[in-house]
């Protein structure tokens, strides 16, 4: 699609901005204007694009559909960002380079992400995972893999992801991790914050129990102190007492 195919089925999701964000990042050589649309949700659209280095996803958020207290919040959490516009674009702006930079600390530490490429406004641009299609989400494929393999190589991630990156993801579940040659990425990684801060806990505790939830999806089994156990958790010092319970 080019730009002016993209306004005419967007125009009530994006904003003029938009387009002009896109027209700098194609002068800079980050996008060519061919754009094909991969996924839509409810907040962002996905497009395939081609650049100077090759195949890109380039992740447009909808300025005019972002949730604006849910993001509020998010941000409110990350002590990295307590400074910032709290308008809906500035909040979608603050949104978009917050991904970024948490995809280049986990990139940075070896962690199995696509590699940031550039963002600009309500514009991210990523490495694109796949062949002429984009990779298949773990959801997708729980059928046609390794199951105990892979539930191992996604622990692996995450100690990485705690440890390494020193980030907590916040949302991490099996629609959120590609399959690609047998190995996976981690993608969807705006709401991710700091381990070493006080929020981390909630969102830590979220991500423990799909942890779970995806090991049981797999058929591993394997009960909740040796998942606390394999993480490394009892060194965060953090109680579980309450309200850590798993269904």
């Amino acid at each position: 699609m080019k730009y002016k195919e993209i306004w005419k089925v967007y125009a009530k999701v994006f904003d003029l901005q938009t387009f002009k964000n896109l027209n700098q990042l194609e002068k800079a050589g980050y996008i060519k204007e061919d754009l094909t649309p991969i996924s839509e949700g409810k907040e962002a659209v996905v497009f395939k694009g081609d650049s100077e280095w090759g195949a890109v996803a380039v992740k447009i958020y909808k300025v005019m559909n972002i949730s604006y207290h849910d993001h509020y919040k998010y941000l409110l959490m990350d002590p990295r960002f307590h400074k910032f516009p709290r308008t809906r674009i500035g909040i979608v702006y603050t949104w978009v380079k917050k991904e970024y930079g948490n995809l280049n600390r986990l990139y940075k530490n070896l962690v199995n992400v696509p590699m940031p490429v550039a963002f600009k406004g309500n514009i991210l641009i990523m490495e694109w995972i796949g062949d002429k299609n984009p990779a298949p989400s773990l959801h997708d494929v729980l059928d046609n893999i390794n199951k105990e393999d892979f539930f191992w190589k996604i622990l692996k991630e995450y100690k990485r992801m705690l440890y390494k990156a020193n980030l907590v993801h916040g949302d991490f579940s099996e629609y959120n991790i590609l399959v690609y040659k047998n190995n996976l990425f981690i993608i969807d990684v705006s709401q991710a914050i700091p381990l070493d801060t006080e929020a981390s806990k909630e969102l830590l505790l979220r991500d423990l129990r799909n942890l779970f939830r995806i090991s049981k999806k797999l058929g591993v089994r394997i009960s909740t102190n040796d998942l606390l156990k394999e993480l490394k958790i009892k060194s965060l010092s953090i109680n579980f007492d309450t309200p850590f319970y798993f269904e």
